[in-house]
């Protein structure tokens, strides 16, 4: 007897917003990658010892596939960032429909600008008299916070996606 785990109805929305935060991650690492590629290539290379011919203009030489490798490395860096503004504007425009505040904010720090829960916590509650004395409490609320702005944006993208005939 298998038993499969029913599906929340946040499940989708919260796929979408966990993989623009892994999108923008990757687009990081890979400007990071271009940045040291970037660096080795003017390093000397070893000298050819073996007295044969190295790379004749064919793309074959140390240099031309670093510049190859560098050039498609920034197309796809640009590929990435143009679906990342789309992917961007779509979630923005969901969270904008929003009617909370505090949901909204802790939706944009968790997952556009990849905060972490203490500061989320802090941004909505550090101004509050006894926060420093009850950290873990407004924490808890943080993620009650998140909970219900998961089921209200699941809502927004449910009334946006069109019915599967």
């Amino acid at each position: 007897m298998s038993q499969t785990k029913k599906p929340k109805e946040t499940d989708e929305v919260k796929k979408k917003l966990e993989h623009y935060a892994t999108y923008q991650r990757r687009i990081d690492n890979l400007i990071e990658r271009l940045e040291y590629l970037e660096s080795t290539m003017g390093s000397a290379s070893t000298p050819n010892l073996s007295g044969l011919p190295s790379g004749g203009g064919d793309g074959s030489s140390k240099t031309e596939r670093q510049v190859l490798k560098k050039l498609d490395l920034e197309q796809q860096i640009r590929d990435m960032i143009a679906a990342e503004a789309a992917e961007r504007k779509e979630l923005e425009a969901m969270i904008a429909l929003m009617e909370k505040p505090d949901e909204q904010t802790v939706i944009e720090m968790r997952y556009l600008d990849g905060a972490k829960w203490w500061a989320i916590s802090a941004a909505l509650y550090g101004n509050e008299a006894d926060y420093d004395e009850h950290e873990k409490r407004y924490l808890k609320r943080t993620f009650k916070i998140h909970g219900s702005a998961l089921q209200s944006l699941a809502r927004i993208d449910k009334a946006q996606t069109p019915a599967e005939e």
